[in-house]
């Protein structure tokens, strides 16, 4: 199975039409077909479904693109990495983030831009295992992500920078009665609908908020944005770190918890062995710029 022929069965996949879908490959349907044939005749099974009409990924096809998307991505950085390392050129920096770093970039990503143009930039957002994955793997450059996951690596691969360690806040519909208070005791929670983007029963997100907060049942989110729309809509309370902006929703107050909730602190992160020059600048401008933002003396290690 070749490369070239993958890349004409997610070109098909994603066009759904031999017609565009050869058009973008700029080769003939006819040779479209053949490519599309071998790739099902090799793995004997049906990728497609085909009438006069339309073209529509089976149940099989679908599961093939999402895992073939990725390996044509990981191929493809790899060969452009191959190739900088080989002239030695790095004008290119692959910079990852979590759930809701983004914010924590934003201002920085900026200032680094003046300063040093980049030729190019790939910015890509993962869940916070496979973030540190693809980090560990050389396929991204410098991470800023929650400490999640950091233990399940070797210290001493890896240089960190702590840029927020403060406590989070509780994100609630202004009209919610909790919202009068300044600051919430948890204890007032107990008759509350949690939105949380951790997965699995009700007694295993209780076990993740360690006990401290007695909700009465849970909605599961898998993005930061799900999250505050619901928390919007009154459908129930969430906590944010509390660097999130949620002036974009019109409901949303945001308040302090008693006792203090302070799951994840946040860190930019590289690998001790990368070389590329880029990392390093964007590393010591964000360790600088949250300095003295912390609760904690700057921690490096």
């Amino acid at each position: 199975m070749t490369i070239d022929n993958l890349e004409c069965f997610v070109t098909l996949a994603q066009e759904l039409s031999f017609t565009k879908a050869a058009e973008r490959a700029n080769i003939s349907q006819t040779a479209i077909s053949r490519k599309i044939a071998s790739v099902e005749n090799e793995l004997q099974v049906s990728l497609f479904l085909r009438n006069h009409h339309k073209v529509e990924l089976t149940n099989a096809g679908r599961e093939f693109y999402n895992k073939t998307v990725r390996m044509l991505q990981e191929y493809q950085n790899s060969v452009v990495q191959a190739q900088n390392v080989q002239k030695g050129v790095r004008d290119t920096i692959q910079v990852g983030f979590g759930v809701y770093e983004h914010v924590l970039l934003q201002p920085v990503i900026q200032q680094f831009f003046r300063k040093y143009p980049v030729p190019r930039i790939n910015c890509l957002q993962y869940k916070y295992k496979e973030l540190l994955d693809e980090l560990m793997r050389d396929h991204i450059d410098i991470i800023v992500s929650s400490d999640q996951f950091i233990a399940t690596v070797p210290r001493d691969k890896l240089v960190l920078a702590l840029l927020h360690d403060r406590p989070w806040v509780l994100a609630l519909n202004k009209d919610n009665k909790l919202a009068a208070n300044d600051v919430i005791n948890l204890a007032a929670l107990e008759n509350e609908n949690v939105i949380t983007m951790h997965e699995g029963s009700i007694s295993t997100v209780r076990s993740a908020f360690r006990g401290m907060v007695p909700f009465c049942s849970i909605d599961y989110v898998n993005s930061f944005e799900a999250k505050l729309m619901l928390i919007n809509a009154a459908r129930g309370v969430g906590f944010i770190p509390s660097f999130v902006d949620t002036s974009r929703y019109e409901n949303i107050v945001t308040r302090g918890v008693d006792p203090l909730y302070r799951p994840r602190r946040y860190y930019a992160i590289y690998k001790k062995e990368n070389s590329n020059p880029h990392t390093q600048v964007l590393f010591n401008m964000l360790a600088s710029y949250y300095e003295g933002t912390l609760w904690m003396p700057k921690v490096f290690y």
